[in-house]
Parts: C-alpha cells; sequence; structure tokens
C-alpha cells in the first residue's frame, strides 16, 4: 500500500514538473531584445567639377545609408564614355613641312631687339636673325644679306612662298644693292629684324609701302623633300602685325 501511494504522488505531481521544465525551457531559448543601432546619415557633397559615376553613388549610398549630392542640381553624376568622336582620325593630320618649322622658330623671337651685327638669341640684326633661324631647321647661311641672296632660286615678288627670303635695298638712293633680308610668311607679310621698328616683329606689304617699293627679290632655299607629321588641330599662336 504504501509503494502504491508513493506512485500515485509522482503520477500526480508529474504534470507539473514537465509544465516546469517546459517553461524553463522557454525562458532559455527566448532571445533578449537587442538595442537598437543608430546609424548615422552622411551626406557627400562633390564639387560640380569632380564626376562620380552611377555605381560609385549606389555603393556609397549602401556604405553610409546617406546620399551624394553635387553643388549643381542639375548634374546628379557624370560618366566618362571613349567615342569615336573624341579619336582623332589620320584624315586630320596634315604635313608640317621644313617651312612651317622655320616660321614657328621666327616666331619665338618676336619683340627681340635689334642691335646691330648681333646674332641672337637675345638681340639680332636682320641676317644674323634669317642665319640663325634657318640654322635651327639644319640650313646654314652665309652671316650677311648680300651674301645670304646669292643662296637658293631667285622669285619674283608673286611668285613667293612662305620660308622664302625677301631681300630689299632700303636706302634713298635705291642703287639696288641688298641690306635688309626678312622671311616671307605668307599673306603678304614677312617677319624680320627691323632696324626701324628696333626688335624683330612682322610687316604687311600692303600696310607699308616702303618694303613694297624697296623690294628686290626673294630667294627660295629651302628643300622640301622633308616634312614633319603634326596635328591639324593644333593652334598656333596668334601673332599681331605690324
Amino acid at each position: 500500500m504504501i509503494n502504491l501511494k508513493g506512485i500515485s504522488k509522482i503520477l500526480l505531481l508529474a504534470p507539473i514538473l514537465f509544465i516546469g521544465c517546459s517553461s524553463e525551457k522557454v525562458a532559455s531559448i527566448t532571445p533578449i531584445p537587442a538595442k537598437p543601432e543608430i546609424i548615422k546619415k552622411e551626406k557627400i557633397t562633390l564639387d560640380s567639377n569632380q564626376s562620380i559615376s552611377k555605381e560609385e553613388r549606389l555603393l556609397s549610398s549602401a556604405i553610409f545609408g546617406g546620399e551624394i549630392s553635387t553643388e549643381t542640381d542639375n548634374q546628379e553624376y557624370f560618366t566618362n564614355t571613349l567615342t569615336s568622336s573624341t579619336l582623332t582620325s589620320s584624315s586630320e593630320w596634315q604635313d608640317f613641312t621644313k617651312e612651317d618649322k622655320i616660321l614657328e622658330t621666327a616666331r619665338k623671337f618676336l619683340g627681340v631687339k635689334y642691335i646691330w651685327a648681333a646674332n641672337g638669341p637675345s638681340a639680332f640684326d636682320c641676317s644674323g636673325f634669317t642665319k640663325y633661324v634657318f640654322k635651327k631647321s639644319g640650313i646654314s647661311l652665309p652671316r650677311y644679306s648680300g651674301h645670304q641672296a646669292n643662296m637658293g632660286k631667285k622669285i619674283k615678288f608673286s611668285q613667293m612662298q612662305k620660308g622664302d627670303l625677301v631681300f630689299f635695298d632700303t636706302t634713298k638712293k635705291f642703287t639696288k644693292k641688298v641690306n635688309h633680308v626678312g622671311i616671307f610668311i605668307g599673306n603678304n607679310k614677312f617677319i624680320h629684324a627691323s632696324s626701324g621698328g628696333k626688335k624683330v616683329m612682322i610687316t604687311s606689304f600692303s600696310k607699308k609701302k616702303f618694303y613694297k617699293n624697296k623690294f628686290l627679290y626673294a630667294r627660295r632655299v629651302i628643300n622640301n623633300n622633308e616634312s614633319f607629321a603634326l596635328n591639324a588641330t593644333v593652334k598656333q599662336q596668334s601673332i599681331s602685325t605690324n
């Protein structure tokens, strides 16, 4: 009888014990609510001259949880795309001749002072200037204008081309003896170290009738067999004429 009573008590208490264990189990696996994590939003402002791709915009937004803006409202991002229009076609290239090289060199000395018998580069007289400029392109000329007038092929005024040497007799008597030289640059103009202007300058035959009246002839001393490639889109320095 004693054993039966003990067993009965155990059976009566079993549901209570089971419920207690179950409650403990549930309590042990119920997670504690985590403290909300505050994410600080950041705003990145770009100078309007900077560029950002769409992918970079999305990535930064995902990382910072913020936004990216530019100072210009209508310009959110830029993408640089290489297209055929940005490439230089070979058809846009042209010959950069020895004449062009000579004139380019000559123009670098615009404004350099004139001093009689000076050979350059800080000062020139007329024949010192032409000798110096042509030497830079591998063409050797005599030192004096009268001797330079014997070089190359004689050319009439109407047949002149850029790079031709132009010769003058600037004396009042006009004995047709060479005493001045310059370089023809086209468009009825020439560049020279002028004793009157006291510097290297460009003169127009149209505007300065004095030089047209004192002109003797031109000489072509450039060998046209050699040329150099130069992009046609290169802008040459603008030059004021006298």
